[in-house]
């Protein structure tokens, strides 16, 4: 089979990035594999021509001259190629309307990717960008052959005649590497001031929330003085979040510190890891947490509720400050219950994961299969 992807991912073009190296294991899966990538010319680090990086692998910038270019040069390469058998898009809205217009062009099977909540009302009333995302997909996901949903969550969203053709198929995680990662900093020794080290990883964007974990720590720190919240991200609310630290008066319980190219260090030596997002389509972070042993408190988006429950984490629901505070409080009080917590929470991923990266392919393999196979529409 010939799969033609469109994308965004600019680190495709990357020889030494992990994208890269995701694209070599889905040339395992194919005959050949197309790969347009969405990019404008004048952006850095971008190749001015196709590139064949294997035997079957092709990757084709479009080298646009604005985002508004994207759809008529993304259907001028797919045009010239031939026998694709399905074409899958990145998401269901803006990557989604070009690859259903080259599915159409090119007569074709087509997939949409599903990776963020898009129904949540967390979600629409985020944005107006959002919303107009939550109306495209709308509109197209019932134009696809397939859809492939990162969590059942997203499923369980969907109307019911979309849900008979998606796939659940979440984002694999390498427990085994994860588990054989040597730590290579202890954050108590660092920051030996602290008691108790909460951790949060993430974009520091609204949709986060995380000005409302720093609102909790104004009450918990009042309970337990040495507690300690490290803050590992960029975004656009960075200012924003210092400054309200600033105004809590929390400059030396509130840490932020840059991305880092180690989270699992971080993971293994927290004691809580926090999530206060307002939606989240599956949680990388959270997995990544539960694979390190690290107990998890976070509000019910994502995992929660396929994998996490109130068996084996901390749970609130989204914007329950009052809960928070209470779970913090709590987690400090019962630390066994955090021990006993983060075992489960382990047990009850490595059953409900794909537990190698092979077992992952073959699945994605047969929902290409399948829906290529296809005689008749389901839309």
């Amino acid at each position: 089979m010939n799969i033609l992807m469109i994308s965004v991912d600019k680190k495709i073009f990357d020889e030494n990035s992990a994208v890269r190296q995701r694209m070599f294991n889905y040339g395992m899966l194919v005959n050949k594999l197309y790969i347009i990538v969405l990019n404008k010319k004048s952006e850095n680090a971008t190749p001015g021509k196709e590139m064949k990086i294997a035997k079957n692998i092709w990757i084709f910038p479009t080298n646009s001259s604005s985002k508004f270019a994207y759809m008529l040069d993304a259907v001028k390469i797919a045009s010239k190629l031939r026998d694709i058998d399905l074409v899958t898009s990145q998401d269901p809205y803006e990557i989604g309307l070009i690859a259903w217009r080259i599915a159409k062009k090119l007569k074709t099977k087509l997939e949409f990717q599903i990776h963020t909540d898009i129904f949540n009302p967390y979600f629409i009333k985020h944005s107006i960008a959002n919303r107009m995302r939550s109306a495209a997909a709308n509109f197209l996901l019932p134009k696809a052959d397939c859809l492939r949903a990162v969590s059942k969550r997203i499923k369980k969203s969907l109307p019911e005649k979309l849900q008979e053709k998606t796939v659940v198929l979440p984002i694999f995680t390498d427990l085994a590497r994860i588990q054989q990662t040597r730590v290579g900093l202890n954050l108590h020794k660092q920051y030996p001031r602290f008691k108790f080290i909460i951790l949060m990883m993430s974009r520091l964007e609204k949709e986060k929330n995380i000005s409302m974990a720093i609102a909790a720590m104004q009450k918990v720190t009042a309970i337990f003085p040495k507690t300690g919240l490290i803050i590992i991200g960029a975004g656009s609310s960075r200012k924003t979040l210092r400054r309200q630290v600033r105004r809590a008066g929390l400059e030396e319980n509130i840490i932020f510190k840059k991305w880092t190219n180690d989270p699992l260090t971080y993971y293994k030596t927290a004691d809580l890891f926090l999530s206060s997002s307002d939606y989240e389509g599956y949680g990388l972070s959270l997995v990544e947490a539960i694979a390190s042993h690290c107990p998890v408190l976070t509000t019910k988006v994502g995992i929660a509720g396929e994998i996490l429950s109130s068996n084996n984490s901390l749970l609130c629901d989204v914007g329950d400050r009052a809960c928070f505070v209470r779970n913090l409080v709590k987690a400090q009080q019962y630390p066994a219950l955090l021990s006993q917590f983060k075992e489960k929470a382990y047990t009850d991923l490595v059953q409900k994961t794909y537990r190698t990266e092979g077992e992952y392919l073959n699945a994605l393999q047969k929902s290409w299969f399948d829906t290529i196979n296809k005689k008749v529409k389901l839309n």
